[in-house]
């Protein structure tokens, strides 16, 4: 008992009491940084160079001080903070112009008809156009033999008169969201992993978004290559999930694969509906008693 607490009077504790709070500031000047360049990415190159500038400058005066014996707490805690915010204004200032590049923006601009090449990335479903015909296109003179889908994906080519000649456009990352119009049995067929050609108009989103533009297909998407391997299997297991969900009776055959896998295509407008009534029902209600 003795010897322990020889251990615990002896323990250096650098002058320290309490919580230690001094990485608090480093990471909510690195959020700050972080938040204010994806909204605004025009200001990365600009203050990638200044908060570097600073980083220097504040570590010249750490190792000054340190050379001296001066306490350097404070620096310290100010050379943390600079470089975190420069890091953070560096990952913004390369990944800007992949993210956005200025094909994609050009042709976003003109409102100009393309053909693009996207991976999917999620399960489509079924959506609306909310009002809007005209970035979709013609629905088809059949309007029962097909549907309306939405789904996320990446961009990774863009063809349009020149461009498609000279192979501009290509070797694209872009993440999107896709509106497309799907034929009666296709939606089954558009994998998380495959690639599809669709020819659509783009429209970009605000600044900070996960997505970096709206794609607008003006008919079906074209499958090009199929998942590969290690993605097909989940993709023909949540096909065999849903198929045996819909065996089973009532409305919650139809629930069940958006519940368990997110898969929505069995939920039928009228079950839609009565899910949204029963749901402003029940939130309203206590407010009425």
């Amino acid at each position: 008992m003795d010897f322990t607490r020889d251990i615990v009077a002896r323990r250096p504790d650098h002058g320290m009491t309490g919580l230690d709070l001094r990485l608090v500031f480093p990471a909510a000047t690195a959020w700050l940084a972080a938040w204010l360049l994806i909204a605004f990415p025009g200001w990365a190159p600009g203050a990638q160079a200044a908060l570097w500038a600073a980083a220097l400058g504040v570590g010249l005066v750490v190792a000054r001080r340190l050379v001296r014996a001066r306490g350097v707490s404070a620096w310290g805690v100010g050379l943390v903070c600079c470089a975190a915010a420069a890091l953070m204004a560096s990952a913004v200032t390369v990944a800007a112009p992949g993210r956005l590049p200025e094909t994609v923006r050009e042709s976003a601009a003109r409102q100009e008809s393309v053909t693009v090449l996207l991976t999917v990335a999620s399960i489509p479903v079924q959506t609306q156009s909310f009002g809007a015909p005209a970035l979709f296109g013609p629905a088809g003179s059949d309007s029962g033999a097909s549907a309306r889908v939405r789904f996320r994906g990446t961009l990774t080519g863009i063809e349009q008169g020149e461009v498609a000649r000279k192979g501009a456009g290509r070797g694209l990352s872009v993440p999107v969201v896709v509106f497309a119009e799907t034929a009666s049995g296709q939606t089954t067929a558009l994998q998380i992993g495959s690639v599809v050609r669709l020819d659509a108009t783009l429209r970009l989103t605000a600044a900070g978004d996960a997505a970096s533009a709206l794609v607008f297909g003006r008919g079906p998407p074209e499958l090009l290559v199929t998942p590969p391997w290690w993605l097909g299997w989940a993709g023909e297991l949540r096909t065999l999930f849903t198929t045996a969900a819909g065996d089973l009776p009532g409305d919650g055959g139809d629930l069940l694969p958006g519940l368990a896998i997110g898969d929505t295509s069995s939920v039928e407008s009228d079950l839609d509906a009565a899910m949204k009534t029963s749901s402003l029902v029940r939130h309203k209600v206590p407010s009425l008693t």
